[in-house]
């Protein structure tokens, strides 16, 4: 098999698994997740340390570390992607215009920009696409 049969073939296994009822499954208890500490963060049941440890028990959660920045990211979503467009710089975005910019770099790290609708929740924990209550971000620095 050369490498273009192969590559479609892992291609359409991603796809297959992206369909699949565990798929879904796991989109559904993030969805709820994020929902949950959206609401638990609004109401100031927990605070940034606890919404942090929070994000990061749910199994479907993403986390990221680089550098001097710690994120948990718990989304549904199948759009949300963590790029680095140059050497300290981090953009979290929701695959419908919303996002974050990180600076990484700087000690701590901090949240330099907001791109689209954004709403900030409480000191480390933000809402790509605040309309919905999912695409959660939690920060730690």
């Amino acid at each position: 098999m050369n490498w273009k049969e192969q590559l479609d073939k892992a291609v359409a296994a991603v796809r297959e698994a992206t369909t699949s009822e565990n798929a879904r499954d796991i989109a559904g208890k993030a969805k709820a997740a994020a929902m949950g500490l959206v609401e638990k963060v609004k109401t100031g049941a927990v605070d940034a340390a606890d919404a942090f440890v929070e994000a990061n028990r749910d199994p479907s959660a993403l986390s990221v570390r680089f550098l001097n920045a710690d994120l948990s990211i718990v989304s549904p979503a199948e759009g949300i992607s963590v790029t680095r467009p140059d050497a300290a710089t981090l953009v979290i975005e929701d695959g419908s215009g919303n996002g974050l910019v990180v600076n990484a770099g700087a000690d701590p790290a901090v949240v330099v920009d907001t791109i689209g609708t954004v709403a900030k929740l409480g000191d480390n924990t933000f809402d790509l696409g605040q309309e919905d209550g999912v695409n959660v971000v939690v920060t730690n620095f």
